[in-house]
């Protein structure tokens, strides 16, 4: 079977690619639901093929860098739902990359941004929304937690959070906490003075692309939780 597998993916040449199909297909499973995509991803150092949306469903550990992968669908708990040789397959969301691997912030906002299909802008969500977290900061959260911490497990897996508050230093993908530690939004841009962000909550619904000056995400109460060690 590796065989197989590793031949069908050194058998993809396609272009690079991501576009997410319209209109969006949820496709209802035991423990997660799929959205269906399009899309050209690649291979990273973090590859692992998987028989289900699963880390412990392994068919192949190690596949090497930089190969193209196409990706039919995206889960509601983090993976790309992927097809070899006719076959389905899952990858979890690290496990890919845009064609730009030496940018990491670039491959985390890809991730994020592919989260679209699984939180489209306007998505009714509030605070009788519950994520549970592999960040360890928190357990989990609600409303505009809830959803930072979802997207950002799909874009980090299950690597450690660190609180700081150095606000130099904020990166895609970043959590922070704003309006005296009320309020979770996800950053998906920094720009010199101000951050676009992603959030849950906002008007009782997801909203993608909000910008917000970096002079008013920054009171003595509010922090930033970042996954990059």
């Amino acid at each position: 079977m590796r065989k197989k597998i590793w031949n069908s993916i050194v058998g993809f040449c396609f272009g690079v690619a991501l576009l997410l199909v319209t209109p969006v297909v949820e496709v209802n499973a035991a423990e997660y639901s799929v959205t269906a995509a399009d899309a050209i991803l690649y291979t990273n150092d973090s590859t692992v093929i998987l028989a289900d949306a699963d880390d412990q469903m392994i068919v192949l550990p190690e596949v090497a860098a930089n190969l193209p992968i196409q990706v039919i669908g995206i889960t509601s708990n983090g993976y790309f739902q992927i097809s070899l040789n006719g076959q389905t397959y899952f990858i979890h969301g690290i496990g890919l990359s845009a064609a730009d691997s030496a940018n990491p912030e670039r491959q985390i906002y890809d991730v994020i941004i592919a989260q679209k299909t699984v939180f489209p802008e306007g998505m009714h969500w509030t605070n009788d929304n519950y994520y549970g977290w592999k960040g360890g900061t928190y357990t989990g959260g609600f409303g505009c937690a809830g959803f930072a911490f979802a997207v950002s497990d799909a874009a980090f897996g299950d690597t450690q959070a660190l609180i700081h508050k150095d606000y130099s230093n904020i990166r895609v993908g970043d959590i922070l906490r704003v309006d005296n530690d009320t309020h979770s939004v996800i950053v998906l841009e920094v720009k010199e003075n101000s951050v676009i962000v992603a959030e849950g909550n906002y008007n009782a619904a997801i909203h993608w692309g909000r910008e917000i000056p970096k002079t008013e995400i920054i009171d003595s109460h509010s922090y930033i939780m970042t996954r990059y060690q």
